[in-house]
């Protein structure tokens, strides 16, 4: 069994106007809610575990509305904002839910394509040439080297030499050494509101874990204003 595993704490202050209100999983795009884009791939027999802060009570609501016979496990996450939040701690929080194999699904990512079970260790990544056709500005994000279908690396924002762009879409087969891990970068500096899983994923491959690359032609980000206008004319295009 694994679970699958969204964040929905934040307060998605890079969509400005559109979040001041709602939390930005209840957005609308394509003609449904974002986060059923985010769901409806998985096989209805996963459960999902959320965690919830800004405007967590309508992010629960809707969920249990739209899918009354789906499992969800819901953590409340009470710094979301401000000092002491970060992606990082809101993660941590879910920590007690996820003791088995699991898949990190970032709220703001979308894919058509098909997502493995965390049977083993994976990384999805976007296929950099896809970036390239697209006129992606990829110094906005972080990315990985490849070598033979697996990470070699995780690079920052701005490093070259990179064949792929991370996501916010990783399997971790290796649950108790990522928390683990998880939790002594945190414990190091609880105020660093930059904290995400990259530098835990990089920690894995550095003590030798194994993690396979799992590359993708479509990704649709809905996180920032430009990136989802451009998510809205795929959409429109594939109508």
């Amino acid at each position: 069994m694994y679970k699958l595993f969204i964040t929905t704490s934040g307060i998605g202050s890079r969509l400005k106007e559109l979040t001041k209100k709602t939390n930005k999983v209840l957005l609308q795009v394509g003609g449904k809610t974002a986060i059923r884009w985010v769901i409806d791939p998985y096989p209805p027999t996963v459960p999902v575990v959320v965690t919830l802060g800004y405007y967590g009570r309508e992010v629960r609501e809707f969920l249990e509305g739209a899918y009354p016979d789906r499992n969800f496990e819901f953590v409340e996450v009470d710094t979301y904002e401000g000092e002491g939040s970060s992606q990082g701690y809101s993660m941590l929080k879910a920590k007690g839910s996820l003791d088995c194999p699991f898949i990190f699904h970032a709220c703001d990512t979308l894919v058509t394509e098909f997502v493995p079970a965390p049977d083993r260790n994976w990384v999805a990544g976007f296929r950099v040439e896809r970036a390239i056709e697209q006129g992606m500005p990829l110094a906005q994000y972080r990315t990985h080297t490849v070598e033979n279908n697996r990470i070699v690396k995780f690079l920052d924002k701005g490093e070259q030499g990179f064949q792929s762009i991370h996501i916010g879409l990783c399997g971790i087969a290796d649950h108790v050494r990522f928390w683990d891990l998880f939790q002594n970068l945190y414990d190091s500096n609880p105020m660093n509101s930059t904290l995400s899983e990259v530098p835990v994923l990089e920690m894995m491959l550095q003590e030798g874990l194994v993690f396979d690359w799992v590359p993708y032609d479509v990704w649709l980000d809905t996180g920032n204003l430009e990136a989802l206008a451009k998510t809205e004319a795929y959409f429109k295009d594939k109508k």
